[in-house]
Formats: structure tokens, C-alpha cells, sequence
């Protein structure tokens, strides 16, 4: 039998796919699908997001969730945790934590997501500015890695109507936003792929 190849999603609630108030199986599926629908069979996608985390909580379980599964490829999603007030990570330290995972996974299985847009008025704990601060530090991580990246506040406010990715709370996605999600997880994955030679 075909060994597995994992896909591991390392994030916090919007990666563990938290909807109308609970812990879904929805974004794994979805990449699961999507991959499936591609004819990329051979692919197990593993859920690691644990709502309310900061690169702080993540840095500290990876070896356990991630590491040790020896993936194929892994997401790294956090972000949004670290830059609101009430549980501010300072942005070096952030970029230093995320730093630490992909030299712990191995940047040539990575692929970096930037903190998503959230609904300003509903979450002013979460300015856009600090979003784009923090944003521009996952950028400068994948350059220095050479690892693919999603700007995902960048494509979550490309056109109009970026509210209806997220749910009434300002900051967690929509079905809508986690199908979008994982589309850009598919394209990333396969340019990785297209790397790799599979």
C-alpha cells in the first residue's frame, strides 16, 4: 500500500476551522476535496489549529503536532493571535517564533500565510496597520526562505465585499472564506509541488 503523504495545517482557530461557535473539520476537508478533485490522491491533510493561539503556544507544541508526523508540506497560519492587544506578541518576537517553525519543519516543506483582513469596527483590538506590519514580517520570512506565501489580507480585500469572507464577528471566516482559503492552499501546494517534481 501507498504511503500517505501528509499536509499538516499548524494555525490557530481560523486554521482548526472555527464556525457559529465551534471547532469544524471544514477547511481540512476542503483541501482534502480539492486535492482529490486534482487527482493529488495519495495526499492525508491533517488539521493542527488550536483556537486562540499565538506563535508563542505554537512554537511550543510543533515538535508534537507537526514535526514528528514528518510531513510533506506544512501551512503556517498565525498571526492574527499575536498582533491584537489583549495578547500582544511583540512583532520581533513574532518574527523570530515563526523563524523558529520553519527551521524546525524545513522551509523547503512551508508555505507561509499572512494574518487575514478582519472587520475594523468589530475588532478594533485588531488595527489594519499592525495587520500590515505584521504581514510585511511573514513576507520578508519567505524571501529570505524562498518560501511560497499567501497574502491573505491581500486577496481577502482584492474586491469589495471582503466582509462576507468572515463571519458576524469581524474575524473568523465564512464558508465563503474558508472555500477561498483553500483554494490558495491548493495553488501554493502545487507550485511547491511543481518544486519538488511531483
Amino acid at each position: 500500500m501507498k504511503r500517505m503523504k501528509k499536509v499538516i495545517l499548524f494555525g490557530d482557530s481560523i486554521t482548526a476551522g472555527y464556525l457559529a461557535g465551534e471547532v469544524t473539520p471544514l477547511l481540512r476537508d476542503l483541501v482534502e476535496q480539492d486535492l482529490e478533485a486534482q487527482d493529488f490522491t495519495d495526499f492525508e491533510v491533517i488539521s493542527a489549529g488550536v483556537p486562540g493561539e499565538t506563535t508563542r503556544e505554537g512554537l511550543a507544541r510543533i515538535e508534537d503536532h507537526v514535526v514528528k508526523y514528518d510531513p510533506a508540506y506544512v501551512t503556517i497560519f498565525f498571526g492574527i493571535n499575536d498582533l491584537a492587544t489583549d495578547k500582544l506578541v511583540p512583532i520581533d518576537e513574532y518574527e523570530e517564533n515563526l523563524r523558529k517553525m520553519i527551521e524546525m519543519v524545513g522551509a523547503e516543506k512551508v508555505i507561509l500565510i499572512t494574518p487575514p483582513y478582519v472587520t475594523s469596527k468589530k475588532q478594533p483590538e485588531r488595527p489594519v496597520e499592525r495587520i500590515l506590519a505584521y504581514g510585511e514580517k511573514v513576507h520578508e520570512l519567505s524571501k529570505e526562505y524562498g518560501t511560497p506565501i499567501i497574502d491573505m489580507y491581500h486577496h481577502m480585500t482584492l474586491y469589495p465585499g471582503s466582509d462576507e469572507f468572515v463571519q458576524e464577528d469581524g474575524l473568523h471566516f465564512s464558508e465563503w472564506g474558508y472555500e477561498f482559503l483553500a483554494a490558495l492552499i491548493i495553488n501554493a501546494l502545487k507550485v511547491k509541488m511543481a518544486e519538488s517534481g511531483e
